[in-house]
């Protein structure tokens, strides 16, 4: 689900926030739009902060584990006027070396370094008044991820990890042929084979000269073409394989409860958030040891959200509210492959056999490298969103109760690029800025019917709608139009903005709490429309200059319906033990899918037809189990306690096309401890059983060739390894 932090929007996740400063979380499943505004497709979670108190206490964490790993807090809050004004600071260190070593350069993979700090002051001048300032910093300096491309020996250029036939079985080995009458290569069919990731991990974190050179200057040129463009003013640069990232964020929020008048028992509440982010990611791109494609990101980013909401008595039979937000964010990104470098080491000489229209193409030529495309200054992606959204809730008695949730939204997008005019080309060609826009709205609502059954049973039946905002083809903007008819060609009637996607959502549940046991039962049903993916497709400019474009486009609709079991138990006064069950079915109902030349095209594009697939990375059952025992030592100075948590995930689609799948796993954790008073010890262990399958899989194309531009002929399944079974130790002492 979509992250807020104390009710703001966080455009990048959790991994800013300080999780030691968190009071609670609040996670909300299903399309949230109503509450939280149109990005709450899929659910929210709000991380609401710790409010400062009024006396002086301060906490130390500190944790210590294998593979460098390290995690140090410090906090301290206190009183500055005595029932006033409070102030919480805290500082978190935290790093791993990376448990992982590339076989191309011996540089470490997964290595991670954090900085935090946050700072909070909580105003009280009166008991109708608080105002709550927040403010956050941090910077990660991170190496490049464990991930490396599997292959079987006819599917990639021989650069990938290579799985024999027999060790998997594949698709294409004898010899099916696409469109165009060439070859296709070949693919994984099934579970995708475990191979030993220590030997095989090769993905390069070191840079060449040439191409430090290239992603630390302010220009980037390609030599081929003598085409020059700025890069991305304010991103900070690399020299290695990794990501550089600052970030700041601050919100002031108030609340006034209304005591006289028309209003009294009303309260209001207020938001005011900012962000900021500026980070540099460099990747290897192809995630093998050929150093032939490398791919430097910039990112700058800045939101603003301010929101209003004035809310009635909530002990009455009828309560309601009302509000307005605002939220304005610019994002210059090059996400999606950025400044390329390729050719630094020649690729490699093995020849391909097809395109994928079947042309037969000769040997690679070797030129000399490093050659660049797609330098280009990133677009600014511009969203401007206004709504207005309230809510009211009715008692027809003391079991029954209506809840209506509303939320009427407008958003403004806009693309603008600006021009390269002013810097050094040599070809003279210059590049004119350009901006785009468009405008997107919708009411989005939430409607929930809960009946009280019985003593401590609630059910419900709740039908929602979510959208997510339209999108645009940032590659798009900025072509001529002759570009735009190659696009075309390819991807009929395709544009630079994109419908929103949306999805509708019917729930039925049933909860009920016993003196020992509690459980919760809910089925649902969610219709998906418009969704999105993605689609590479090259272009020509005037002087036969190719650039390959990132392309998104609405590609068709999906049915999602399952069953989710959650629940606790106690036995006696020192077990207790949590459970839960999902179980997911899905298909698409019509599916345009990118990059997937094992499927028949549809007739008069280039598009493939995935429909009747099962949405990838989608697993039919998924499920965890805990179970804690807590006690006391015989002399009753220490209290202890053990507990063990395992999570099973299910056998999952890499792609849409549903060839290869991810096996399905279990994976624990166990953890225990002494406490007393203010000193808390605990050791644990991450993935006890060291179980090594992989985390995450997904298509990909091997682009550690000469032959860059034929994305569909030569594939293989990124994946990220398992973490290693780590063992650690967490000391806790409050002052």
């Amino acid at each position: 689900g979509t992250v807020f932090l104390d009710g703001v929007y966080i455009s990048d996740g959790v991994t800013s926030i300080d999780f030691s400063n968190i009071e609670r979380v609040e996670i909300i499943k299903g399309p949230q739009s109503a509450t939280f505004g149109r990005s709450t497709f899929a659910g929210a979670v709000n991380y609401v902060t710790k409010t400062p108190g009024n006396e002086y206490a301060g906490r130390v964490i500190a944790d210590v584990a294998e593979w460098g790993g390290r995690d140090v807090t410090v906090s301290h809050e206190g009183p500055l006027m005595d029932d006033k004004l409070a102030y919480r600071i805290s500082a978190r260190v935290y790093g791993t070396d990376g448990q992982y070593v590339s076989n191309a350069d011996g540089g470490a993979l997964g290595e991670e370094s954090t900085e935090t700090i946050q700072a909070v002051l909580n105003w009280t001048p009166s008991e109708n008044l608080s105002v709550k300032f927040r403010y956050l910093w941090s910077h990660d300096d991170d190496g490049p991820a464990a991930g490396m491309l599997l292959g079987t020996p006819l599917s990639a250029r021989g650069n990938s990890v290579g799985v024999s036939a027999d060790a998997s079985p594949n698709c294409f080995r004898d010899g099916v042929t696409s469109r165009g009458g060439g070859i296709i290569a070949d693919y994984f069919c099934g579970a995708l084979p475990v191979v030993d990731v220590d030997s095989f991990i090769a993905p390069n974190t070191a840079i060449s000269a040439a191409d430090q050179a290239a992603f630390r200057s302010n220009v980037i040129c390609d030599p081929r073409f003598g085409v020059c463009r700025p890069k991305l003013p304010g991103a900070p640069l690399r020299s290695t394989a990794g990501l550089t990232r600052y970030q700041q964020r601050a919100a002031l929020i108030v609340n006034y409860d209304f005591d006289s008048g028309m209003l009294d028992g009303h309260s209001v509440d207020s938001v005011v958030g900012w962000s900021t982010m500026r980070a540099g990611w460099v990747r290897d791109f192809d995630l093998t040891a050929a150093q032939n494609f490398l791919s430097q990101d910039p990112v700058v980013a800045d939101d603003l959200t301010i929101e209003l909401n004035l809310s009635s008595p909530q002990d009455q039979k009828l309560r309601y509210s009302i509000g307005a937000n605002f939220f304005t964010a610019d994002n210059v990104t090059a996400g999606n492959g950025g400044q390329t470098v390729w050719g630094s080491d020649g690729g490699v000489s093995q020849r391909v056999v097809a395109a994928p229209d079947g042309t037969i193409l000769p040997e690679p030529v070797t030129l000399p490298g490093p050659h660049y495309f797609m330098a280009a200054v990133p677009p600014t992606e511009g969203n401007e969103t206004t709504g207005i959204f309230g809510s009211f809730a009715y008692d027809f008695n003391d079991d029954l109760t209506l809840d209506v949730e509303w939320r009427y939204q407008s958003d403004d997008i806009s693309l603008s690029a600006p021009s390269n005019e002013g810097v050094p080309n040599p070809s003279g060609r210059i590049s004119a800025a350009t901006y785009e826009e468009e405008s997107f709205s919708s009411f989005l609502p939430r409607v929930t019917l809960s009946y009280d059954v019985g003593d401590r049973g609630t059910s419900w039946v709740t039908y929602s709608e979510g959208t997510l905002p339209g999108f645009y083809n940032t590659d798009f903007g900025g072509l001529s139009d002759a570009q735009r008819d190659q696009v075309r060609a390819v991807i009929p009637g395709l544009s630079l903005f994109n419908e929103e996607e949306e999805l509708a959502n019917m729930e039925i549940g049933f909860k009920q709490e016993f003196e020992n046991f509690y459980f919760s039962a809910v089925f649902y049903m969610l219709e998906w429309t418009n969704l999105k993916t993605r689609q590479g497709v090259s272009v020509f400019d005037e002087a036969g200059v190719q650039r390959v474009l990132n392309l998104q486009l609405n590609a068709g609709d999906a049915d999602l319906e399952g069953l989710e079991l959650e629940g606790g138990f106690s036995l006696g006064e020192n077990f207790s033990g949590t459970f839960m069950l999902n179980y997911a079915d899905g298909e698409y109902g019509t599916l345009i899918c990118g990059f997937s030349p094992f499927k028949a095209p549809i007739p008069g594009s280039g598009n493939r037809d995935c429909s009747g697939s099962r949405p990838a990375r989608y697993p039919e059952w998924q499920g965890a189990v805990s179970g804690i025992w807590t006690d006391s030592l015989a002399s009753g100075n220490w209290d202890y306690y053990v507990r063990v948590d395992g999570e099973y995930f299910g056998e999952a689609y890499n792609e849409e096309a549903n060839f290869s799948t991810l096996g399905d796993f279990w994976r624990f954790n166990v953890r225990g401890g002494f406490e007393r008073d203010n000193l808390r010890i605990e050791g644990y262990v991450k993935n006890l059983l060291d179980d090594d399958n992989y985390l995450a899989g997904a298509r990909w194309s091997d682009f550690s060739g000469r032959a860059l531009f034929d994305f569909l002929f030569s594939q293989g399944v990124a994946v990220t390894p398992a973490e290693k079974r780590t063992i650690g130790l967490r000391v806790v002492y409050d002052f």
